[in-house]
């Protein structure tokens, strides 16, 4: 099973469930970083575990999202961002093309 790491948002279980029926695993992080104590350690770990990654700039801090961009490069992952109104089945959609 593939596993996508998205990164921004809120929905997280609608993430999962959409992913799981397309054959997905997904791994998500709202991208809060100020919230807490090692919120870029969050994002890199989770994109060592993905298969691809896919980032709602719109739902995400600039710093995020460059954290995003910085550990995929340094983890050989692919990545893609997509702006807002994207939605949750587009993004795990666009995870899919990345992957096949």
């Amino acid at each position: 099973m593939k596993t996508i790491a998205i990164i921004g948002g809120s929905q997280k279980t609608t993430f999962e469930r959409i992913a799981k029926e397309n054959g997905f695993k997904v791994l998500f992080t709202d991208a809060k970083l100020k919230c807490r104590k090692n919120g870029y350690q969050e994002i890199r770990s989770i994109i060592k575990k993905a298969d691809c990654v896919v980032v709602l700039r719109g739902a995400c801090s600039h710093g995020s999202a460059e954290a995003a961009r910085e550990f995929a490069k340094e983890l050989g992952k692919p990545i893609s961002f997509v702006k807002n109104g994207f939605g949750a089945t587009g993004a795990i959609q666009l995870a899919t093309s990345m992957s096949a």
